[in-house]
């Protein structure tokens, strides 16, 4: 009977362990197998006098020099568009540097932005797409959705039509 016993807690024991073993083969924590990398945070750029806009580096370590709220860089930031009587709105790229035609008032693009809606007859309310482009259907000052809506009560904007009258 001893002897038994023996046997069934050796077969649990080995079955428990082949079952952690094959755990961490299939997360692939095996001999440099796909592990998951955890990018560090990117925060503000604390060094004095620096006047380096986006990600940069000093010593090696990467910084911001937006002020992200938070302290943080989500990195979606961008640069507002300087290139001389620029008509693109929202993001887009020159000389391959992403940049932001609208007009934020932080003074640089959060990635939060989209245009407002100007399909005709649309009545979707909130962010939506249209082909592949990412549209808001409130109204917003400033002439583009500065990301502000997306925490706005559904119940109290419903019924709100005037997002498509003004222009910009």
């Amino acid at each position: 009977m001893h002897t038994k016993k023996m046997i069934y807690c050796a077969m649990a024991f080995a079955l428990a362990a082949a079952l952690l073993v094959s755990t961490g083969f299939a997360c692939g924590r095996h001999h440099g197998g796909n592990r998951q990398r955890v990018s560090p945070a990117v925060y503000l750029c604390p060094v004095e006098d620096c006047e380096e806009y986006g990600r940069h580096i000093h010593d090696g370590v990467t910084y911001c020099g937006y002020d992200h709220s938070g302290g943080v860089c989500n990195g979606q930031c961008a640069a507002l568009c300087s290139v001389e009587d620029c008509q693109i709105a929202g993001r887009h790229t020159h000389d391959d540097a992403i940049c932001c035609g609208y007009d934020h008032e932080s003074g640089f693009c959060d990635g939060t932005c989209a245009a407002l809606c100007t399909v005709e007859n649309c009545e979707i309310i909130g962010r939506h797409t249209h082909s592949g482009t990412v549209y808001c259907g409130y109204a917003h000052g400033g002439c583009f959705c500065d990301g502000t809506c997306a925490n706005a009560a559904p119940v109290a904007s419903r019924g709100f039509r005037q997002h498509h009258g003004g222009h910009c």
